[in-house]
């Protein structure tokens, strides 16, 4: 797994055998940054990408958006800071800081940024190992 620091990207460092920590904090501070005029009012981070697993971290400004789409595998979507409305199979769901919304597999939906907000998503593609 990576292990630098750079303007753009968390310190993701290893604190023993399969085990990695990274810098939540810088990560959002620096996501913020980059998405305030930003044309897209979005910007991600992808923590961690191994095997079935991937952790990203979401910035998006306010009016920013995540089309519909479909993922291969069970998902959350914890929102670390600000507000977001996510359409699953036609529901609303409103997230504040704090929030976890969990999704299954192959689910549609799409997201909307009501204010500047953080999300760290997780997704476990199928056929994953569950610890």
């Amino acid at each position: 797994m990576p292990n630098k620091k750079s303007s753009s990207s968390p310190q993701l460092r290893p604190v023993s055998v399969g085990v990695v920590k990274a810098e939540v904090a810088w990560a959002m501070n620096a996501l913020l940054q980059r998405v305030r005029g930003n044309k897209s009012k979005r910007s991600a981070i992808e923590l961690v990408k191994d095997g079935p697993l991937r952790v990203s971290l979401v910035g998006l400004d306010e009016g920013g958006k995540l089309e519909e789409k479909r993922s291969d595998g069970a998902f959350s979507i914890q929102c670390l800071f600000g507000r977001v409305s996510i359409t699953v199979d036609g529901r609303e769901h409103l997230l504040t800081t704090g929030d976890l919304l969990v999704v299954d597999s192959g689910v549609p939906h799409d997201l909307t940024a009501s204010d500047p907000s953080v999300l760290l998503i997780t997704i476990s593609k199928k056929d994953a190992c569950v610890l």
